[in-house]
C-alpha cells in the first residue's frame, strides 16, 4: 500500500511539472527575431480586434476584384484565398488590382483570420516567376 501512495504521489508531481510546460509550448509566441506583437499595421485591424498575424507564401493564382479576393498557390499546390481592402498595404505595386496581369507572381501575404475568412492586411511582391505560370518558360536571358 505505501509503494501504491508513493507512485501515485510521483506520478502526480510529474503531471504538476509537464501539463504546464506542454501547455505553454502551444501557445508559443513568435520565435526570436518574429515581427513584433506591438501595433496594429499600417492597414489596421479586421473588425474583432487584434489577433495574431500569419504569413502564406506562394504564387499568385488570381485576382477577383469583384468580390476584392486574392487565390494564392503554395507549396504542394495548396490554395488559399484572401479577402482585401482599401487598407491593406501593397509592396511592389501600386495597389491590388495591379496584379491582375501578374499571374504566376511571387507574393508573401500577410494576413489575419477574421469571420471564417483570410483577410489579408500586407500584400508583398517579388520579381521572381513562380514555377507555372510565369511568362518566362525558361533558357537565358536575351542579350541586350
Amino acid at each position: 500500500m505505501k509503494k501504491l501512495l508513493t507512485v501515485t504521489a510521483i506520478s502526480l508531481a510529474v503531471m504538476l511539472v509537464v501539463v504546464p510546460l506542454a501547455s505553454g509550448q502551444e501557445k508559443g509566441g513568435p520565435p526570436a527575431g518574429g515581427p513584433p506583437q506591438g501595433g496594429p499595421p499600417a492597414g489596421g485591424p479586421p473588425a474583432g480586434g487584434a489577433q495574431a498575424e500569419k504569413i502564406f507564401t506562394g504564387q499568385l493564382a488570381k485576382v477577383d476584384p469583384q468580390e476584392k479576393e486574392i487565390t494564392v498557390k503554395g507549396a504542394g499546390n495548396m490554395e488559399m484565398t484572401f479577402g482585401y481592402t482599401e487598407g491593406t498595404q501593397v509592396v511592389g505595386e501600386k495597389d491590388v488590382q495591379g496584379l491582375a496581369g501578374k499571374t504566376g507572381a511571387a507574393l508573401r501575404v500577410t494576413y489575419r483570420d477574421a469571420g471564417g475568412k483570410h483577410i489579408a492586411t500586407k500584400i508583398e511582391t517579388s520579381s521572381e516567376r513562380g514555377e507555372k505560370g510565369g511568362k518566362d518558360k525558361g533558357g537565358p536571358p536575351p542579350e541586350k
